[in-house]
């Protein structure tokens, strides 16, 4: 009998399960969300920003993640995860050991001849004695500059030498929790910090911390971070994605299975990671800055930009950066917002100076001599950029004018690569030294068409001169794995995006030849020499020249032949987001989305999708 009513009730049972499978289904698709749909033509390789070298990865790392200061709109530095901080120094005076002076003396002479504007000018807060021999000087800011008004009154020679240790003090936030509800601390800061510079992490961010001396945990929302000696990117270097020490501590952070799985502080929570087809995150419901408006982000990976184009007709994609040759056709059709500004990045060609060719050079200019950039531009970038003229864009402030592009001139070419060396003695049209013929492959990603057709330029034009040219193209990840950072390649086409600070010790300075983002091997004292003094002295002007010597010098040796600056150009169906503003009245304001100097997701926690989309999508 009880066999029989499960019989009966079996079929009752799942027409209802099927029923209400059906009723749920039909919610959903017809569920209206606030989603932005993103691309890219790689998958990211780690999301965390300790490790994270490629572009997937920071883009998706920085919606997942807070540093304690970051840019406004208007390119100055705000707090972030720090609410504020306070800039220090103190400076330690040594006598020389033939002083008659004794420091309790100098102190004295000091304070009777600075007047109180003097010390005001020069921000020089207390002047006292260290030791018999020591002098300290505290100050409320950083830098070298008030060491004038001690050498007016002292002069320099009675001084052994002089230590500078500028302070940090940030003041975090209380109201930060990570996405799994632990509350964001000091603790969180000081982890970071240790697990850049334990020796075991591979990461390249190191050189941005190498000048701390040590990170003190003041309170559970007080960081003191002191340097060895003055370092003037010192507060851009914190913005930096801070990572949980609640989860992390006792891991190997470069196995972690926090790296496909992050836990951030940011407005957008990870959700699931397939390999090679999408990333997906959901707003922050508690994000500290208030809830982002839209609901979730995806981030698709489509390896080809002719399919990427063809998402975004269809609406599969929201984000779309148009190819040059796409541009003009992209600002006619009425279905598209344009948005457009001059990169603060740059394309090249790096000649890697591990590889025989190209350690001379003679060679790397001679190569600089016979590719003709401004055709490039012109026929590749559609004239949406501009020649490049070394590690600098234009707009910067720190950009040296004088650098001028150096001209297309193959027959000089051909002149500087037989002072070399280099001369076609059997007649095959190919340059030969010593028996080996000039020949080398040049390698680069694979779905970057402008990247593709600079190669095939490049193989021609190179021709023309005799030497010969190989073309690799490899799937972003294996690009950069198996080739770039392990420097396996002769010779690569790439760019670099940069931040506002001049600072470029990661990618030109010598001892980030092995480990670092020197992988083109590039080696010169004086610019090493340069670009230590760059990020130590704070005066705007001081540092300018400084910067404006390094462009020249690197431009003189070529060690990439530097293409262009490309404009950065973004594509949106026209009306699907605005920027969602309250006003104090509480009406709901609705803006256009607008480039900004720092890029167009600046107001990304604003973004508003009015119509929503459907999640089916």
């Amino acid at each position: 009998m009880l066999i029989k009513r499960i019989l009966f009730s079996l079929p009752l049972l799942m027409a209802l399960f099927f029923f209400i499978s059906f009723l749920m289904a039909k919610e959903n698709f017809h569920k209206q969300v606030n989603q932005l749909v993103l691309s890219s033509i790689g998958d990211a390789e780690k999301l965390n920003p300790v490790l994270a070298t490629d572009t997937a990865s920071s883009d998706i790392n920085s919606f997942v993640f807070n540093g304690l200061v970051k840019y406004n709109e208007n390119q100055e530095l705000i707090g972030d995860l720090a609410e504020s901080w306070k800039v220090e120094q103190v400076s330690t005076f040594h006598l020389q050991p033939g002083s008659s002076l004794s420091s309790q003396e100098a102190v004295a002479k000091l304070k009777t001849s600075l007047t109180p504007e003097d010390l005001d000018h020069a921000k020089i807060v207390e002047i006292k004695a260290k030791s018999d021999r020591d002098l300290e000087v505290f100050l409320n800011t950083a830098g070298r500059d008030f060491e004038k008004e001690i050498f007016k009154v002292i002069p320099e020679t009675e001084f052994q030498s002089v230590d500078h240790h500028p302070i940090i003090t940030f003041y975090l936030r209380k109201n930060v929790q990570w996405h799994d509800g632990h509350p964001f601390t000091a603790e969180d800061v000081k982890f970071t910090y240790d697990t850049i510079m334990d020796e075991k992490t591979m990461t390249v961010r190191r050189p941005m911390f190498e000048l701390v001396q040590q990170v003190n945990i003041l309170d559970p929302y007080r960081v003191q971070v002191v340097y060895k000696k003055p370092f003037s990117p010192s507060l851009e270097s914190w913005g930096i994605g801070i990572i949980p020490k609640h989860i992390l501590e006792g891991q190997d952070i470069n196995t972690a299975p926090f790296n496909r799985h992050p836990i951030g502080t940011g407005p957008f929570k990870f959700k699931e990671w397939i390999a090679d087809e999408k990333i997906t995150l959901v707003v922050n419901e508690g994000y500290f800055e208030g809830r982002p408006y839209l609901d979730q982000i995806s981030y698709r990976i489509i390896p080809e930009s002719s399919l990427a184009e063809m998402e975004f007709a269809v609406e599969g994609v929201d984000y779309y950066e148009p190819q040059p040759h796409q541009v003009r056709r992209f600002l006619q059709d009425e279905r598209y917002a344009i948005y457009r500004r001059l990169s603060n990045a740059y394309t090249y060609i790096g000649w890697n100076q591990g590889v025989d060719f190209f350690k001379d050079k003679r060679v790397r200019r001679a190569l600089t001599y016979a590719i003709d950039r401004q055709k490039i531009v012109e026929n590749i970038l559609y004239g949406l950029g501009v020649v490049s003229t070394g590690p600098f864009p234009p707009q910067m402030w720190y950009f040296n004018p004088d650098v001028k592009p150096m001209e297309y001139n193959p027959d000089k070419a051909r002149e500087l690569l037989a002072e070399a060396g280099w001369k076609d003695t059997d007649g095959d049209g190919i340059l030969n030294k010593d028996g080996k013929p000039f020949k080398f492959s040049l390698i680069t990603n694979n779905g970057n068409v402008a990247r593709q057709n600079i190669a095939v330029l490049v193989q021609r034009q190179l021709k023309e001169i005799g030497i010969q040219v190989e073309i690799a193209l490899y799937e972003w990840a294996v690009f950069i794995r198996d080739r770039i950072n392990v420097r396996n390649f002769e010779a690569c086409v790439l760019g670099w995006s940069l931040g506002l600070d001049p600072d470029i010790y990661e990618i030109w300075h010598s001892s980030q030849i092995k480990d670092g983002f020197n992988f083109v091997g590039y080696q010169n004292p004086e610019v090493d020499t340069l670009i230590e003094a760059g990020r130590t002295e704070y005066d705007r002007e001081k540092r300018k020249e400084i910067y404006r010597k390094i462009q020249a010098l690197i431009y003189e040796d070529q060690p990439y032949t530097f293409l262009y600056v490309p404009e950065e150009i973004a594509a949106l169906h026209r009306g699907e987001f605005k920027i969602k503003r309250v006003n104090d009245q509480g009406q709901v304001i609705l803006e256009d989305i607008s480039m900004t100097p720092v890029g167009l997701f600046y107001h990304l926690t604003k973004w508003y999708r009015p119509g929503g989309a459907l999640l089916k999508r």
